[in-house]
């Protein structure tokens, strides 16, 4: 079973393309295969027929073709292999005339046999040469078998051997075309389904080059985002230590501050960048086990700082320190994007109230604000990807995105983020997720 594998295996490679050669040359190779077949048929009917001319000239073309075929699998000679069996067949296309009997006999089947051949595996701008040639050859052989005939010898002894004669050269010329068209085809449906799976593999690249220039820009948005605020607080911290107005007792207490605040600003952009990394590259296992009040009492020291800046106070409520195993970055996205929408939207000497709790292994965030509130309209569809610039209290601008990052952000951790706001009153939203310790 084995010894008869391994034979079909070295056939296979022996008359079919391991590789990926272009669709002449696989055509070329099995037209090669084809003729070599043909060509025997031919040496064995005419064995049988008694013609000798043409046994012998079926024999120099079964060798020809050896040849070409031996050019076209192990030198990899393509252009002398076609030059070899394209110049030579004319020639003994008319040497198979002259051995035939003429226009009596069979050959000018073979003649569109050829023709059709050479077609199907040339450059359409050499089409009209080699159709020009089979013209002549055909032409000046049909003159010569009409009107010299006594240059042919006569070697049919009956209708008999006329008959099948030319019932066999039209059955193999018939069967050629019909190899021929299948192969040209087949190959046809082989490239266009590679041409599909190019189609839909580039198609897949493209919508995930989208995907990840999408995820790039929001990438972008949340470092702006995060940071922008706390640089903000350290400049202004800057400028006042430069102002020549404090004291030096001042000056001191607000560089021992404003290290705090830079090196935690420092901690902040790392953790960022570093989920950042992730989120692109769409790692997951970024999830850790925290209480609650270590992960978020950085990110709220921060935070106190900016509020500071608006006169506003931050008021911070731990009903509970409950034990999550999560996300822990994206659980800081949604934290710092809700408290600074929070300080941004709530004017000067104004409350903002962070509450954390827990309730049937359900984290409870909720952060409210006295601030401007948000309108009907905008409430409505509050969590949209909207792509418009918003101004809070003191004209800082913002790009409207922040929102719709939490809410995709919220159900990432299989919550859900809700809110309730009233226009010229104050907003409060609230985010509850899984603290993932039973899970």
């Amino acid at each position: 079973m084995k010894y008869w594998e391994k034979i079909k295996r070295q056939s296979k490679r022996l008359f079919f393309w391991d590789g990926n050669p272009s669709m002449e040359v696989q055509i070329y190779n099995a037209i090669l295969v084809i003729i070599f077949f043909i060509g025997i048929i031919f040496s064995i009917s005419n064995l049988f027929l008694g013609n000798q001319a043409l046994v012998w000239s079926s024999a120099i073309a079964v060798v020809l073709l050896l040849i070409c075929f031996y050019l076209l699998r192990v030198k990899n000679a393509y252009k002398l292999a076609f030059y070899i069996s394209s110049g030579g067949s004319y020639p003994l296309l008319a040497y198979a005339f002259f051995y035939n009997d003429g226009i009596n006999g069979p050959n000018f089947y073979m003649f569109l046999l050829v023709h059709l051949i050479i077609l199907s595996i040339l450059k359409l701008k050499f089409h009209y040469v080699w159709t020009l040639i089979n013209m002549l050859f055909f032409t000046g052989l049909f003159y010569i078998g009409l009107y010299h005939e006594e240059w042919i010898p006569k070697n049919y002894v009956s209708k008999e051997a006329v008959f099948l004669d030319h019932v066999l050269t039209y059955f193999v010329s018939l069967i050629g075309i019909s190899i021929l068209i299948n192969s040209i085809k087949r190959f046809y449906a082989v490239e266009k389904e590679k041409v599909k799976e190019k189609s839909i593999e580039l198609t897949q690249i493209n919508r995930s080059l989208t995907k990840t220039s999408a995820q790039k820009d929001k990438i972008i948005t949340i470092i702006s985002h995060d940071l922008k605020n706390p640089l903000q607080s350290i400049i202004q911290t800057l400028e006042l230590m430069d102002s020549g107005e404090l004291s030096e007792e001042e000056i001191k207490f607000l560089r021992q501050e404003l290290l705090k605040t830079t090196n935690r600003t420092y901690k902040m952009m790392e953790n960022i960048l570093e989920w950042s990394s992730f989120e692109i590259k769409n790692m997951a296992g970024r999830e850790k086990e925290m209480l609650v009040k270590e992960l978020v009492e950085d990110t709220v020291e921060i935070l106190k700082v900016i509020a500071k800046q608006k006169s506003i106070q931050l008021e911070v409520n731990y009903h509970k320190n409950p034990l999550v195993y999560l996300e822990t970055d994206r659980l800081l996205l949604i934290f710092r994007n809700l408290v600074q929408n929070a300080i941004k939207f709530t004017p000067a000497g104004g409350l903002v109230t962070i509450d954390l709790n827990c309730l049937n292994e359900q984290l409870i965030l909720e952060i409210t604000d006295n601030g401007i509130g948000i309108s009907a309209d905008r409430l409505s569809n509050i969590f949209a990807q909207d792509i418009k610039s918003t101004y809070g209290t003191e004209q800082e601008k913002g790009t409207g995105m922040g929102l719709h990052l939490c809410y995709q952000s919220a159900h990432k951790l299989n919550g859900e983020l809700k809110v309730d706001s009233t226009e010229g009153v104050g907003s409060s939203f609230k985010l509850i997720i899984p603290t993932g310790i039973n899970r």
